[in-house]
């Protein structure tokens, strides 16, 4: 007579999870609520010693601006001429670019830091990069509705490289992977 075979520990863990590639991070989580919208209708009462003392309504909508055009009937951008400013902008962020570029080999070279620092690294890197991947998600539907002008397009393009670069540059500086800067929320 042959026995059940009894679940494992791991087989109870694994079952009914989603392959790896199905899998959603919170920055596709966050990205479909900008892309939706979300609606938030709340009340809040704060108490002290059982006595209420402030109360609170919110009524908040949170969503993209492409998401908000969109609601709205908005026309896409007006090209605009590119002003003394908006040169001097891309002027700066090249060169941090350029400097960024410089600098990594030479932190690539730097001793290892401490364990704590790197942990408060890859926290703060994480959250930086979670936020520009927002962002750029955000700027990529923008540019697919024609609602950027060339010079928006062109300033966005030049702030998210060097943001990269010194995302790039400070996981170096901290011996930190891309792979480490991700938030993955599970099945």
């Amino acid at each position: 007579m042959k026995h059940p075979q009894l679940p494992t520990l791991e087989n109870i863990a694994t079952s009914g999870r989603p392959p790896v590639e199905e899998r959603v991070t919170l920055i596709d989580a966050l990205d479909k609520v900008l892309e939706k919208g979300a609606v938030l209708d709340g009340e809040l009462a704060i108490r002290v010693a059982d006595v209420d003392l402030i109360f609170i309504g919110l009524k908040l909508l949170i969503t993209s601006i492409s998401r908000t055009e969109e609601l709205r009937k908005g026309q896409g951008a007006q090209d605009q001429e590119m002003t003394r400013e908006d040169r001097e902008y891309i002027r700066v962020l090249e060169n941090e670019i350029k400097k960024a570029e410089r600098n990594l080999p030479r932190i690539i070279e730097a001793s290892e830091p401490k364990k704590a620092e790197k942990g408060i690294a890859q926290l703060v890197l994480t959250l930086v990069k979670l936020i520009k991947e927002l962002m750029y998600r955000e700027t990529k539907r923008r540019i697919e509705k024609g609602n950027l002008s060339e010079v928006e397009i062109q300033k966005l393009g030049l702030t998210f490289k060097a943001l990269d670069k010194k995302i790039e540059e400070m996981r170096a500086i901290f011996g930190l992977e891309d792979e480490e800067l991700n938030l993955e929320l599970g099945p």
